[in-house]
C-alpha cells in the first residue's frame, strides 16, 4: 500500500538510524542566471530543487513524482553528485555524501547507481554490450572474479549471453533498458535511482520491465528511489510516494 507524504517531503517515522539508507536534509540545487557578453555577471537563480526531505528505508522504493520541471531528475542526479548542490546534506549509510572525494567517492560511488530514462541515449552505440558491462568494473579498477560475468548479468536480466556481442542499435527499447539496469548491478550496488524508468517505452513492455526491477529487488536486495510521473507505474512499485511541486 502506498501513502503520500507531504510536498518534497517522505520519511517513515521512528525509524531507528541503521534502518535509513538514504537521507536527504534541506537540499537546494540552484543553477545560476547570468548576463553579459561573457556571462560573466548572475542576476539571478533557477531553484530547481529547494528545500527537500527525504528518507529511503534499507529495501524499499520510494517513488518520486510530480510534474514535469518540478526538479525530480535534478534530485537524483545531486544524491549521486553528477550535480553539486547548493546547500543541505545527503548522507548515503550514515556518511555526507558531499564531504567526499577521490577514492572515497569513487568506492562510495560503487554503491549507489542510476537507470537512466532513454535507454538509446545513455548507451554508447559504439559499444558493444559487453564493453558496456565491463566498464564499470574497469573504471573502478575492479579485478575479473570480483563481480558478476557479463552472461551473468545478461541472465539477471532476462536477456541471452548471445548478447553480448551486440550492439545497443541492434535490440528493441524494452531490451535495451534492460541492457541499462544490467550496467546498473554490474557493481552490487545497495541504491539505485531510476529516472522514468519505462516512460520511454511501448505500455505493453512497461509492465515487463516494472516487473523485472521488483525481481531484482527481492533477489539483490536492492533499494530504490523510482522516479516518475506515471502514478499507476508508481503504485504498482513503491511502497512510499513523495510528492515535488
Amino acid at each position: 500500500m502506498s501513502e503520500t507524504a507531504e510536498p518534497a517531503t517522505a520519511a517513515q517515522p521512528n525509524l531507528a538510524a541503521d534502518d535509513v539508507l538514504l537521507s536527504v536534509r534541506d537540499l537546494q540545487v540552484y543553477f545560476p542566471i547570468r548576463s553579459g557578453v561573457v556571462f560573466e555577471r548572475q542576476i539571478g537563480a533557477v531553484k530547481a530543487v529547494d528545500g527537500v526531505d527525504l528518507e529511503v528505508p534499507r529495501g524499499a522504493t520510494i517513488g518520486l513524482v510530480g510534474e514535469s520541471g518540478c526538479g525530480k531528475t535534478t534530485l537524483g542526479r545531486a544524491v549521486l553528485r553528477l550535480v553539486e548542490p547548493t546547500g543541505g546534506t545527503v548522507s548515503f549509510d550514515g556518511i555526507d555524501v558531499h564531504t567526499l572525494e577521490g577514492e572515497d567517492l569513487r568506492r562510495m560511488r560503487r554503491r549507489m547507481q542510476m537507470i537512466f530514462q532513454d535507454p538509446m541515449a545513455s548507451l554508447d552505440p559504439r559499444q558493444s554490450i559487453e564493453s558496456v558491462l565491463t566498464e564499470p568494473r574497469r573504471a573502478h579498477g575492479i579485478e575479473v572474479g570480483e563481480t558478476r560475468t557479463v552472461p551473468e548479468l545478461l541472465d539477471l536480466v532476462g536477456l541471452p549471453s548471445s548478447a553480448a556481442g551486440r550492439y545497443p542499435h541492434e535490440f528493441s527499447g524494452g531490451q535495451r533498458q534492460r541492457i541499462g539496469i544490467a550496467r546498473a548491478i554490474a557493481l552490487d550496488p545497495d541504491l539505485i535511482i531510476a529516472d522514468e524508468p519505462v516512460s520511454a517505452l511501448d505500455v505493453s513492455i512497461q509492465a515487463q520491465v516494472v516487473n523485472l526491477l521488483e525481481e531484482l529487488q527481492d533477489r539483490l536486495g536492492l533499494t530504490y528511489v523510482v522516479i516518475a510521473h506515471d502514478l499507476a507505474v508508481v503504485r504498482h512499485i513503491a511502497d512510499v510516494v513523495a510528492v515535488m511541486y
